[in-house]
């Protein structure tokens, strides 16, 4: 069986203030990509009324659903062709 074409840690993430997102790492044969997931998208994953998530409630959302993000982060990254990091996961992309 072949190894995916991005490998993830398990609570590896920390919240990007700047951007209002979670952000967290993938490793690649030819070294490390930056991800980030937007408030939004957590929110939508954690409930989808919701219009927003706080940090915290952000953090948590993503330890929850942490394995789940993995795998939109990983096809996204295949559906990308790897793109220009950070690769910025959207309540888009959690459809897809």
């Amino acid at each position: 069986m072949s190894r995916p074409s991005v490998r993830f840690e398990l609570c590896d993430y920390d919240w990007v203030a700047e951007r209002d997102c979670v952000g967290f790492v993938g490793t690649t044969d030819l070294g490390q990509v930056e991800f980030l997931i937007t408030a939004d998208a957590l929110a939508e994953l954690l409930n989808p009324e919701l219009d927003g998530v706080d940090p915290e409630t952000a953090l948590e959302t993503f330890v929850e659903y942490e394995t789940d993000i993995h795998r939109i982060a990983l096809r996204e990254f295949v559906k990308r062709l790897g793109g220009e990091p950070p690769i910025l996961l959207t309540s888009a992309d959690l459809d897809s």
